[in-house]
């Protein structure tokens, strides 16, 4: 096998084994304890020539398992009494897995070629985990802490921007209620680990927020059927509640009007986008799995950008993203050189307060990536070896 670039078929071979990695590693750091159903499906195409080949009849950027699952489950929704939908909850399906399918997806897709060649080159990937309104809930209370008072919130890659009502939800966090607002239609669930840390010791009440402004590439307008259908269908196929829960965001979102969501990119929008708001109150940054989507460039170019807003009005970056990535887009936080950031099937939560000569930078806990367990840092050092090593055992 060549690897020369002059070389299409060394390129494509490489190009192959690369998916053949990302398939197995999607299964084992993503899909293991969240979604027997994918976690086989990965697996499965890992080693099916065909089911890669119809990736590679993509743009590279778009060779993404979460992008291949969600046209699947778009066309599912469709056909519910189809082979693969036996398997998936989301669809009714009741078949516990076995030998039949991966074939039976694989069949599927065969069938769909045309159909899901054309969703692959054209969408994008599109999710809102509520959930990670935990993340972002801890966020602010350490924001309002050291800068009390109203603030305006902004979400960057905020799809059709559900996070930005996160006060709007109710909240289970560790098995407790939190004070929220009544009568939501979403409860928001999640574990919590490292002790018995009480729902209330997590977070206290949710600022006055002034304004709410998603930026994203590709907006999802929620009044269009077809997008709300493309925003369900990255929900994994046994999470019927997180189906529940979306839906009735979505509910929630068209029924308000204090929510936008513009077009811009990440690495040259957001400064020019945050100027551009209203009052002198600072303004909250919120990302989740955004810089997973950006090369080290792209994620250095974004924390660039926070600092030239920063530079004109207080900003606070709250994020929960891969520690590694979180990393590399520098935002000074000393516990990323030790081995806190090698683990990247973990996400980090922190926040870095930016001023004019300023900043001010902590971790605030480690979670799944899909917030269904969070634990809160035990105290402003921690490094969460704690939790780490129990995760290395595993």
């Amino acid at each position: 096998m060549s690897d020369r670039p002059d070389d299409p078929a060394g390129d494509r071979d490489i190009e192959v084994q690369r998916l053949r990695r990302l398939f197995r590693f999607f299964a084992a750091t993503q899909c293991r304890g969240r979604s027997p159903v994918y976690e086989a499906l990965s697996e499965g195409i890992a080693g099916d020539d065909g089911l890669l080949d119809l990736l590679m009849s993509t743009p590279g950027e778009q060779r993404r398992p979460s992008l291949l699952f969600a046209a699947v489950n778009l066309l599912l929704a469709s056909d519910p009494g189809s082979a693969p939908a036996e398997y998936y909850p989301v669809h009714g399906g009741r078949r516990p897995i076995d030998d039949g399918l991966v074939p039976a997806f694989a069949a599927f897709c065969a069938g769909h070629r045309d159909e899901l060649g054309r969703l692959l080159r054209n969408r994008s990937t599109q999710t809102n985990e509520i959930r990670r309104c935990v993340a972002l809930r801890l966020g602010l209370d350490h924001v309002s802490r050291r800068r009390p008072g109203p603030l305006a919130l902004v979400e960057v890659g905020a799809s059709a921007g559900l996070n930005l009502l996160l006060d709007r939800y109710r909240y289970r966090v560790g098995g407790q209620e939190t004070p929220s607002v009544a009568a939501s239609p979403v409860t928001i669930a999640c574990e919590v680990r490292g002790g018995s840390t009480s729902a209330g010791q997590i977070f206290g009440p949710v600022p006055e927020i002034t304004s709410r402004l998603g930026i994203d590439r590709h907006p999802v307008d929620l009044a269009d059927p077809d997008a709300r259908a493309w925003l369900e269908a990255f929900i994994w196929p046994e999470h019927t509640d997180d189906l529940a829960v979306l839906r009735g965001a979505i509910d929630l979102a068209v029924s308000t009007a204090d929510v936008t969501v513009v077009p811009g990119d990440a690495i040259t929008d957001t400064a020019r986008l945050i100027g551009e708001l209203p009052g002198r109150e600072p303004v909250v940054v919120f990302t989740a799995t955004l810089l997973s989507y950006l090369s080290a460039d792209a994620r250095a170019a974004f924390a660039a950008q926070l600092r030239q807003a920063a530079a004109h009005r207080p900003v606070a970056w709250i994020f929960a993203e891969a520690p590694g990535l979180v990393a590399t887009a520098d935002p000074g936080l000393a516990a990323l050189a030790g081995p806190v950031a090698r683990h990247n099937a973990l996400f980090l939560v922190g926040a870095g307060l930016l001023g004019p000569g300023h900043r001010d930078d902590a971790l605030l806990a480690m979670a799944d990536p899909y917030l269904r367990w969070i634990a809160p840092a035990r105290d402003e050092a921690d490094d969460f070896q704690w939790l780490l090593a129990n995760a290395d055992a595993d």
